[in-house]
């Protein structure tokens, strides 16, 4: 087994609002954003032609809509479904006041925005000052934002921005608490056994084909692979 002692070990939080268009769409006609069963359409009703830029959590699991479905495939006429235009704008202030309230809890120099609903905080530093552990932290900072916004959160921790990054997406988006912690020592357990290469962050389509071409089938493999050279 690899050594991880010399190996950076930070508290990194990957926080990602949990479909952030729709959710806000949600919370402004006073509705749950994980009941609500809505979507933010780039066309209006009535045309054949767009995208679905962002897809409820219902609506996902009712209709199986996805953020890039397109809109002739939205069910419109069905009476459940809610159907909004992007307002780009409003999403902006959104994440605007959501990466304020990180600063309740780490320096601003420590918040990093990595997308209108991802942002990277840096709380070695300050998160013994708010919890037990970085998990009971992530659960104030989740509290917190719904309490002011209505916003869900999903957080990754990690002992890297990496980490952090693969515990959002790979665990936490799954958990009931919506917060996954992953350090070097889980790797081989939680990363390695993938086969889905599109699961991971940064491996597309293309890139995926292109490895399973190579015999690459698991992220294990990739591992070995990179190992040899």
């Amino acid at each position: 087994m690899y050594d991880y002692q010399n190996e950076p070990h930070r508290v990194i939080f990957m926080i990602d609002s949990k479909s952030f268009y729709a959710s806000v769409e949600a919370v402004e006609m006073q509705l749950n954003p994980l009941r609500a069963i809505l979507v933010v359409m780039s066309a209006a009703e009535n045309t054949g032609s767009g995208l679905v830029l962002a897809a409820s959590p219902m609506a996902k699991k009712i209709f199986g809509i996805s953020n890039v479905t397109r809109a002739r495939d939205v069910p419109i006429d069905d009476p459940r479904l809610i159907v909004r235009p992007p307002r780009m704008n409003l999403y902006i202030q959104e994440n605007l006041r959501i990466n304020r309230i990180f600063q309740q809890f780490t320096a601003e120099v420590d918040i990093h925005p990595y997308s209108i609903d991802e942002s990277l905080l840096d709380m070695t530093d300050s998160w013994h000052l708010f919890g037990a552990t970085p998990h009971e932290v992530a659960r104030q900072i989740q509290l917190t934002v719904k309490k002011v916004t209505g916003i869900y959160l999903t957080v990754g921790i990690g002992d890297n921005p990496v980490l952090a990054k693969l515990a959002l997406d790979l665990e936490a988006k799954k958990n009931h608490s919506l917060i996954a912690e992953w350090h070097y020592e889980d790797v081989p357990d939680k990363l390695w056994p993938i086969t889905q290469l599109t699961d991971v962050w940064s491996i597309g389509q293309r890139t995926a084909d292109k490895l399973n071409q190579r015999g690459i089938q698991s992220m294990a493999d990739l591992a070995i692979l990179i190992h040899i050279c």
